[in-house]
């Protein structure tokens, strides 16, 4: 039994096993047994083991799948396009998430919880509880509704505590919000993803009985900000103070403006400076929290006017979307202007925070896969042979496979039937970071991508076009004042879809005419810019069908690839890509080219796997 133990464990990556614990639950789960079926493990003990055991390229394909289902689903694809007509919001979403999710692999966000999340565990909210505390107090609730629904709550407070005292204000905040919460799932993910600091503005101890399960923590009251965190315990600030202290909370209006400042916000008051610290030196993940004009906003709001275009960490928000596309475009550059990042789920529908913590959490678990395989031994090379391989290669052979269509037209001239499809393609690989991308710079990437959708969508240049265009055109701005070149993020003009592609090219002509450096990735995605910039105003002219694929396209994405196999995959000589092709290589471009837009073949990715090792 030892030995079989230590097979299954060391040999073959079956160790890693473990990280797609999501994945393993759900084949064997009743949602799985079609796939079960399929492969015909639907009769064994531990399908899933078997399944990664026996056939790891089929178990491979059958993940992607679903990890694509996954994110699809938690990201909210059906809803956002049925409701706004299109992929344009969900895409926003998928963009997002993986920014939120690189940011969490680097360790620093940091959560800030309000009051949603306590809601889930049974708790009510800050303008129930008021509700009730109005009830209490006797108030007519006439009044207590009429100063809610004006964002009043500080006066509320202090109506009640001035009719009946802050006693009765008090024994009331502990009836209710010294009560054991539920568990729920969001909270938990919680415990999981952050191991260092939480930050709250609710009062209940949800977020201790839950560190509790499992991390030791320790508690800052919003009285005493400045307390140095302890290194060895997770650190939970509730920033409006403690249930376990009611007579230290922060509730009236009077508390609010000693802990923030009287007529005017004091920045060197502990709260404040917290909160500055925090939003200057970590990404925050705000879960549950209304991000309207309360005391909280105001702060971040006067950082941003302080450090005005200084670089701050990037913010995220998951919350859920209006249903009018004005008011979340409204809702959106407020966030934006506060440098926080959306992402959007179904309006009532506070589920989907879970979701996306737990697709968060699995999908960093993935990435533990390239964390272990680093520390593997790499199989010797020949010497002769051209590439030298720095990563285990299934971990960005989905990548590889993505460029391999395009490889079948390197430096051949492309049919006009073709085009469509070429775009789509190259689209695939511009799509936010891969193993051929990641040396680029993120604005040019993105334009790059939007540039894709527009010109691959229609020959016709329709509304989804100059959306597209418009939001390369601000990438392409954004990327040239960021080098210090002569830029229009500061003009409001609505530009057409003729300016949108001819002033980019005009601009990156000149950058790239006059740079000193003739290689790296930038200068090549820039050239590449170029040309299919040219390539659009071409097909202006062409409005019924797709025109040809200039040759320049071709040539500037050979020279792109080109580079980045050279540099990731060590392709000493040859260094031209067109030199180096064997028929068997073309044979898989070939097919891989035929078969674009349906699933892998049960084989290939060994065929290719096999070809990069020879």
């Amino acid at each position: 039994m030892e030995a079989q133990h230590k097979i299954w464990c060391d040999k073959d990556e079956h160790k890693l096993y473990e990280y797609y614990a999501d994945f393993n639950e759900w084949l064997e789960s009743e949602d799985g047994q079609l796939l079960r079926e399929e492969y015909g493990i639907g009769c064994l003990s531990q399908p899933s083991k078997a399944f990664y055991a026996g056939d790891k390229e089929a178990y491979d394909q059958a993940f992607c799948e679903y990890r694509k289902d996954r994110r699809h689903e938690a990201l909210n694809e059906t809803y956002l396009r049925e409701l706004f007509g299109d992929d344009h919001w969900f895409e926003r979403n998928l963009d997002h998430f993986e920014q939120l999710v690189n940011c969490m692999e680097k360790g620093n966000v940091v959560p800030f919880i309000g009051a949603g999340i306590s809601v889930a565990g049974r708790f009510p909210t800050w303008k129930d509880h008021l509700r009730q505390q109005g009830r209490t107090a006797n108030i007519a609730p006439d009044h207590i509704e009429e100063l809610l629904a004006d964002g009043q709550y500080e006066t509320v407070i202090d109506e009640i505590e001035t009719i009946r005292g802050r006693e009765v204000f008090t024994q009331e905040i502990r009836d209710v919000f010294s009560r054991t919460g539920v568990l729920h799932d969001a909270i938990l993910h919680v415990t999981d993803l952050f191991t260092d600091t939480v930050i709250t503005t609710n009062y209940d101890s949800l977020i201790e009985q839950a560190y509790d399960t499992g991390e030791k923590f320790q508690v800052i009251n919003g009285t005493n900000a400045m307390e140095k965190p302890a290194g060895d315990r997770v650190t939970v600030i509730k920033l409006h103070g403690d249930i376990q202290k009611p007579a230290k909370c922060i509730l009236s209006k009077n508390q609010y403006d000693d802990a923030y400042g009287d007529d005017a916000l004091d920045m060197e008051r502990p709260i404040p400076k917290l909160l500055s610290y925090y939003f200057k030196n970590s990404s925050l993940l705000f879960l549950g929290c209304s991000l309207n004009n309360d005391r909280t906003i105001q702060v971040f709001r006067k950082v941003k006017e302080q450090i005005g275009d200084e670089d701050t960490p990037q913010h995220f928000s998951i919350e859920q979307a209006p249903e009018d596309e004005n008011e979340l475009a409204d809702r959106n550059g407020h966030l934006a202007r506060l440098g926080i990042t959306a992402i959007w789920f179904e309006k009532g529908c506070f589920d989907y925070i879970e979701s996306i913590l737990r697709l968060a959490k699995n999908e960093l678990r993935y990435r533990g896969i390239i964390s272990e395989l680093s520390k593997q031994p790499l199989p010797a090379t020949d010497s002769q042979n051209p590439i030298k391989l720095e990563l285990e290669l299934s971990h960005f052979l989905s990548d590889f496979v993505d460029v391999m269509p395009l490889m079948h037209w390197l430096h051949s001239r492309i049919p006009k039937s073709e085009t469509s499809k070429y775009l789509h393609a190259m689209q695939r690989v511009f799509h936010a970071q891969s193993f051929f991308t990641e040396q680029t710079d993120e604005h040019l990437l993105q334009g790059l991508d939007h540039i894709l959708r527009a010109l691959s969508n229609n020959p016709h240049f329709d509304g989804y076009t100059h959306q597209k265009l418009s939001t390369a055109f601000w990438s392409f701005q954004t990327y040239l004042q960021s080098i210090g070149e002569p830029n229009y993020l500061s003009e409001k003009f609505d530009w057409n879809i003729r300016e949108m592609m001819s002033i980019p090219s005009r601009q990156f002509e000149s950058v790239v005419a006059n740079s000193p450096l003739k290689s790296g990735f930038d200068y090549h995605a820039m050239r590449l810019i170029i040309a299919l910039l040219k390539h659009g105003l071409n097909q202006q002219h062409s409005p019924k069908h797709y025109c040809e694929l200039s040759e320049s396209v071709n040539a500037e994405f050979g020279g792109y690839l080109s580079l980045a196999l050279s540099s990731k995959l060590g392709v000493l000589i040859p260094d031209r890509l067109d030199e180096m092709l064997t028929s068997d290589i073309n044979n898989l471009c070939q097919n891989a080219w035929d078969q674009f837009d349906r699933p892998v073949e049960i084989g290939f990715l060994n065929r290719v796997r096999l070809m990069l090792q020879i």
